[in-house]
């Protein structure tokens, strides 16, 4: 998660507890209450963020893309986009990666659950603008298929890619996984 130091809300501590056990344990045997205790919170606070464990996964998904999916590229500790034109989406598509690649274990204890279905209908729903956007820009779907039907393919396409890549890509680098999703289209 990406908080200041100094930060250590009620808020955090539970998205902290929530990711921890995610990575210790199936998300079908954590519960509330495990939650509180490891985030060392109360009840109360506890259910005045979030009714349930699945509204967690929603804003750790949220957390995780917003960084993804900033337009805003920084230079980062493994990688730079932050000189590139913001309108190069071949590089958002890649900076992607990289930040998948370093939320990998989290990312996969989520995958690996049944919050996958919570994972990728957010993920779904937040690359739909970048690929539309590539489909307008003629960089993929340059054909006469229905837009919907593009947009759909392309979308799947790229959380099929990001999921073996994070099971299977230990030698593929960022640039190499980007570049074969646009290969393929």
């Amino acid at each position: 998660m990406r908080y200041k130091k100094e930060e250590d809300t009620a808020l955090i501590r539970i998205y902290n507890s929530t990711s921890s056990l995610m990575k210790e344990m199936d998300y079908s045997k954590i519960n509330n209450s495990e939650i509180i205790r490891k985030a060392g919170i109360s009840r109360s606070t506890f259910y005045l963020y979030f009714k349930n464990k699945e509204q967690i996964i929603t804003h750790i998904c949220d957390d995780i893309f917003d960084h993804i999916f900033s337009k805003d590229l920084k230079k980062e500790k493994h990688h730079d986009f932050s000189k590139d034109k913001k309108e190069d989406l071949q590089n958002i598509i890649t900076h992607s990666f990289y930040h998948f690649l370093e939320e990998k274990e989290l990312i996969l204890a989520i995958l690996n659950s049944a919050a996958s279905s919570i994972f990728l209908k957010q993920l779904r729903k937040r690359i739909k603008p970048l690929v539309i956007s590539l489909i307008d820009k003629k960089v993929i779907g340059n054909n006469d298929i229905p837009l919907d039907i593009k947009t759909h393919q392309y979308i799947n396409g790229y959380t099929a890619l990001l999921q073996y890549y994070l099971r299977h890509g230990e030698n593929l680098t960022p640039e190499k996984i980007s570049e074969y999703y646009f290969k393929f289209y």
